[in-house]
């Protein structure tokens, strides 16, 4: 071979190399930029996932504390419609002198249950003195 052949093939190695050693080190960069972009992903994924576990969390107390809160108020006015209810079941009940034995030895009853009852028939019906609730034992 000649010595210009020879040259010439030479840089045509060279040539070779260079263009393998700039390809590896683009490649090389570029594995390092995916590397970093891929980790700075996983971190964004994580601490979203963290805000959304968090956030989760507070809505899930949230919504526990509004259900007790809930309760209590159903409970107070279940409590308070019951003895609305109660006390005008009662009242009827005094008014049409169906009250329970028990109301007669209540000192409030007494004090506000001031009516006189007259029988003034014999038929046993109410009002009368042969109907057993208008008995005066």
């Amino acid at each position: 071979m000649t010595q210009e052949a020879r040259r010439k093939a030479e840089e045509a190695e060279e040539a070779k190399n260079k263009t393998y050693e700039t390809a590896q080190q683009a490649k090389e960069k570029t594995q390092s930029t995916m590397n970093q972009v891929k980790d700075k992903a996983e971190q964004e994924a994580e601490e979203a996932r963290r805000n959304a576990q968090e956030a989760a969390e507070k809505t899930k107390e949230t919504a526990q504390a509004g259900k007790e809160k809930t309760s209590g108020i159903l409970q107070q006015t279940g409590e308070t419609m019951k003895n609305v209810a109660q006390g005008a079941a009662d009242a009827v009940r005094s008014t049409i002198g169906m009250a329970k034995n028990d109301d007669q030895d209540d000192p409030y009853y007494r004090e506000t249950n001031t009516t006189t009852r007259t029988n003034t028939g014999t038929t046993g019906a109410p009002g009368t003195g042969n109907y057993p609730r208008n008995r005066n034992y």
